[in-house]
C-alpha cells in the first residue's frame, strides 16, 4: 500500500524540479560527452582471480584429502589444485567468484568480493533506494544502475551474508531472466546461489525478491531518503531551503553513518568475544573469526533470539578414546579447537565453521559432531544497557524533531495560504 503523500513530497518535487530548470540540459549533456570517456561495460571490471592463503586451507592444513573439498567441487573448470602445503589457482580459471563463498575459511580471498565488503555496498544502496538488484554480468550486459550489484555470479554471496542482508533490509532482489543461467558456462553457479538464499532465507525468516523482466525494475530512490535529505538541506540552509544545495551528499552521509556503525558493531563483537573466550589457544594460536561468520554473529548478538534457527554442529570428545595426538588441532586452520596440557579438549563454536576436518584425522575416533547449544552462538554485549540507554534517547530526539518539522511545515503552509489569500 502506498504510503499518503503529504507537503513535506511536495516541497521535495519542487525543489527537485528547480534543480531541473537550474540543469536544463540533464542528461542530454551526459549524452554529448566524447564517447572515449564514457562509461562502457565491461564484465571483466567485476571479476578477478582470488588470491589463496594456503594457511587457512583445510584440506593442507589437515593433511587429509578427505577432509574438504568445496572448492573443488563448485570450481566449474577444475581451475584449483591443492597439494600438501599449497593451494594453486590454473590460468584456466573463469574468475566466477564460486571458491570464495565455497570455503568455510576464506582460504580464497578478492577483496572487492568479500562479505563485509558485499554486505556494505548492498547495505549503501539499500539504505538508499527503494530496491537494491543482486545480479550478475550476463545477466545485465550493460552498465549498471546505481542500485545494482554487479557479480560476476550471483552465488558468490554467502547464507551468512544473505542472512545478515535479510535481517537489517527488505528491499533486496535477484535479478536474473528467465534461462540465463541454462546457457552460462558457470555450470556450479545456479545451485550455488539456490543454496545460499535458501539457507539465509530459512535463517532469517525473510525472503529475496526476484525479478526477471528488466522492465519491472525500479531505480527510484526511496521515499524515506528523499524525504531525509530534503530535511537535512533545509536544516542546513534554513531559510533557504529551496535552494540549490547538495542534499544527495547529506543524504549519502546519513548512509555512510550508518554503514561506519555496522562495521563498529562488528569489531565491538569481535573484541567482546575475545574478553568472553580468549583471543588465543592454550598452544599460543590465535582464534580466526571469517568475514561470514563476524556477519552472522552480529547479527544475532544484535537480535539473540535469532540464535535458535541455527542447527550448526561442533566437535565433542570423548576422553576415553582420546591419545592426546593432537592431529584435530592441527586440522583447524581457524584454531577454534584446544588440547591443552591436561589432555582436555575443547572447542569455541563462534570460531568453528563446522567443517568436521578434527573428526575426520582422528584415528582414534574419539571426536563425533554434535549440536551446539544455540545460546553458545550469541556474544555476551558488555555495552548493551548502555545501547539501550542511548537508543531511548534517539529515538526521543527523533520524536521531538519530528513535532518541530511538523511545527514548521503547518507555519509554512500557513504563510503560503496568508499570501494567496492576499492576492
Amino acid at each position: 500500500m502506498a504510503e499518503k503523500r503529504d507537503m513535506l513530497d511536495d516541497l521535495i518535487d519542487i525543489q527537485r524540479d528547480w534543480e531541473k530548470v537550474s540543469n536544463p540540459l540533464g542528461d542530454i549533456a551526459d549524452s554529448l560527452v566524447d564517447p572515449d570517456k564514457a562509461h562502457v561495460f565491461n564484465p571483466a571490471d567485476y571479476k578477478g582471480r582470488p588470491r589463496t592463503n594456503s594457511v587457512y586451507c583445510i584440506r593442507v592444513a589437515s593433511g587429509d584429502e578427505r577432509s574438504c573439498r568445496r572448492c573443488l567441487d563448485v570450481c566449474p573448470v577444475d581451475a584449483i589444485d591443492i597439494n600438501v602445503k599449497t593451494v594453486k589457482i590454473n590460468d584456466s580459471c573463469r574468475e566466477c567468484g564460486l571458491c570464495l563463498s565455497a570455503c568455510p575459511t576464506e582460504a580464497f580471498q578478492l577483496p572487492k568480493l568479500m562479505s563485509k565488503q558485499l554486505y556494505d555496498k548492498v547495505a549503501r544502496i539499500a539504505s538508499t533506494y527503494e530496491q537494491c538488484y543482486v545480479t550478475c554480468t550476463r545477466a545485465l550486459g550493460r552498465y549498471p544502475k546505481d542500485n545494482e550489484v554487479v557479480l560476476p555470479c550471483v552465488g558468490v554471496f554467502t547464507p551468512e551474508l544473505w542472512f545478515s542482508l535479510l535481517v537489517d533490509y527488505d528491499n533486496i532482489s535477484v535479478y536474473l531472466p528467465l534461462g540465463i543461467c541454462d546457457r552460462c558456462q558457470t555450470t556450479t553457479g545456479e545451485e550455488r546461489y539456490a543454496d545460499a538464499i535458501s539457507q539465509g532465507e530459512e535463517w532469517s525468516g525473510f525472503s529475496v525478491g526476484l525479478e526477471v523482466d528488466e522492465a519491472d525494475l525500479n531505480h527510484e530512490q526511496s521515499r524515506a531518503y528523499k524525504r531525509g535529505q530534503f530535511v537535512n538541506n533545509m536544516a542546513r540552509a534554513g531559510q533557504r531551503m529551496l535552494m540549490a544545495g547538495s542534499p544527495t551528499l547529506l543524504g549519502a552521509k546519513a548512509v555512510a553513518d550508518r554503514i561506519k556503525r555496522h562495521t563498529q558493531r562488528v569489531n565491538e563483537m569481535q573484541r567482546a568475544l575475545e574478553d568472553a573466550v580468549g583471543s588465543k589457544t592454550s598452544q599460543n594460536r590465535k582464534h580466526i573469526l571469517t568475514q561470514s561468520r563476524k556477519l552472522m554473529l552480529s547479527t544475532v548478538q544484535d537480535s539473540p533470539v535469532l540464535a535458535n534457527v541455527f542447527r550448526l554442529k561442533a566437535p565433542v570428545c570423548d576422553t576415553t578414546l582420546c591419545s592426546m595426538c593432537g592431529d584435530c588441532v592441527r586440522a583447524c586452520p581457524l584454531h577454534a579447537c584446544d588440547l591443552d596440557a591436561g589432555g582436555h579438549f575443547s572447542v569455541q563454536p563462534t570460531y568453528c565453521v563446522n567443517c568436521g576436518a578434527c573428526v575426520r584425522v582422528c584415528v582414534d575416533g574419539a571426536l563425533e559432531m554434535e549440536p551446539v547449544d544455540p545460546a553458545d552462538l550469541v556474544v555476551p554485549d558488555p555495552n548493551a544497557a548502555k545501547y539501550a540507554e542511548q537508543r531511548a534517547m534517539v529515538q526521543k530526539a527523533k520524536a521531538e524533531g519530528r513535532e518541530k518539522l511538523k511545527r514548521s511545515l503547518d507555519m509554512l503552509e500557513r504563510l503560503v495560504q496568508t499570501d494567496e489569500d492576499q492576492r
